[in-house]
């Protein structure tokens, strides 16, 4: 890709980790968020998996080094990122094509309303600090006490659309089609304390909290086309977002139940039931006080115009991590088979905007040999927004290794290539049980 995707790459690297709802770190990247006690991050999803974690013979189970996950989507449409450059360039200098006013009008009119209907690249990539999560069991509180510190953010760059003309007078194409811009880093302490409730002679009953401290940095920019020819991208993006960044903090609760039986496992998970807001950096606002012909003074006076004369953005925006409701479920299949599954009940935003409602199925093999101690394959689906869907892959080494990939079903056209609009990576080093 061109300059638009080197920018979105560079922009990731030095601004931005990833949300959970689109990338999971490490094993979960294919388990999802699966109730299986073999890996330390279902813990992550479920409070009340704690409990499964940590035998009463074994008292403590943590990571050993940082978990990582990343992935990109990329919207249905061929090549936008190279046909947006290049229009940035016939801007910068008409000469620059051969084609003649007309042939460009059409092609890049037509161009601009499906980007910015379609267009879109998204990076997320997540973490979570050294030797966390740890869970221990505690005798006093007769329960297993988890702590828990993550750093999730994604960046979207998708496409304000508005018509391209030609001045005959200047002899010049203009448009105001921007770039919008959409980030977020998420910091999230957790404490979470799980116990088993109640045994009958046909299962347990698991029940936990989770109590979350989350400090969130958002920012959205707008960045007119007509000012990217000639510039790295990167260094304009990485100027404007701290004059639109805001960071907000406040708290959250999940709270879980797993029903354990000999042969099976059920789960529900209620995430962030108090619907937690945070705030956006506010765009359009104020112009007049910055520098005539700026950079800045520019972007904003073209969010202004898509945000008060359009409409099709906010000022002001407020991102709320709206109550989630999932179920999951896992089936033993003799001793080393289980086949597992999980659903939102309801769809929900991410920080960028995008909705979410994702099924997961899949298989995982618990083996017996030290050097590959598990496989898993599983399958995911986006209900609602994208609706893409993708199959995962991982497998763990020597018991404490784990590697996963995540490649989409849908495709995409990009420099005369196919690629999948979906493509994730996940490693981790903690303990398989």
């Amino acid at each position: 890709m061109k300059k638009l995707l080197i920018a979105t790459s560079i922009l990731i690297s030095c601004q931005a980790w990833a949300n959970n709802s689109t990338v999971n770190p490490g094993a979960s990247m294919t388990m999802g968020p699966s109730s299986s006690s073999h890996y330390i991050t279902s813990g992550a999803f479920n409070p009340a998996m704690g409990s499964l974690l940590v035998s009463k013979d074994e008292k403590v189970c943590m990571s050993y080094f940082p978990t990582f996950g990343l992935n990109t989507e990329i919207g249905p449409v061929d090549n936008f990122a190279d046909d947006l450059s290049d229009l940035a360039d016939i801007i910068d200098d008409p000469s620059s094509t051969n084609d003649d006013t007309q042939t460009v009008l059409d092609r890049f009119n037509q161009v601009l309303v499906t980007a910015g209907q379609d267009g879109y690249i998204k990076f997320n990539v997540g973490g979570n600090a050294p030797l966390l999560p740890v869970f221990f069991y505690s005798e006093t509180l007769k329960g297993t006490i988890g702590f828990d510190y993550s750093i999730n953010g994604q960046a979207r760059v998708g496409l304000l659309d508005s018509e391209l003309y030609f001045d005959s007078q200047k002899e010049t194409f203009t448009t105001a089609s921007s770039l919008y811009i959409k980030s977020g880093i998420e910091q999230t302490f957790a404490i979470s304390y799980a116990r088993m409730l109640y045994e009958t002679k046909v299962g347990k009953l698991h029940v936990g909290g989770k109590f979350k401290y989350i400090d969130m940095e958002l920012s959205k920019q707008v960045q007119p086309l007509v000012e990217l020819a000639g510039l790295e991208i990167s260094d304009v993006v990485r100027d404007e977002y701290d004059q639109n960044q805001i960071s907000s903090a406040t708290f959250a609760v999940d709270l879980g139940l797993v029903w354990e039986a000999e042969n099976y496992r059920l789960g529900l998970t209620l995430e962030n039931i108090n619907s937690p807001e945070f705030n956006y950096g506010e765009v359009g606002v104020n112009c007049s006080n910055l520098a005539e012909r700026s950079t800045s003074r520019t972007n904003c006076e073209v969010a202004k115009y898509f945000s008060q004369t359009i409409g099709v953005i906010s000022t002001n925006e407020i991102h709320t991590k709206h109550a989630l409701a999932r179920v999951d479920g896992l089936v033993q299949v003799g001793e080393s088979v289980s086949m597992f599954g999980g659903i939102d009940l309801a769809k929900y935003d991410d920080i960028t905007g995008d909705d979410h409602q994702w099924v997961h199925a899949g298989v995982d093999y618990q083996t017996a040999w030290f050097v590959l101690p598990a496989m898993r394959l599983a399958y995911h689906k986006n209900l609602t927004g994208s609706e893409t869907s993708s199959l995962s892959a991982g497998v763990s080494l020597f018991g404490v290794v784990s590697v996963d990939v995540e490649y989409g079903l849908e495709s995409i056209e990009i420099d005369d290539s196919t690629a999948p609009r979906r493509l994730g990576f996940a490693i981790s080093i903690q303990e398989q049980f």
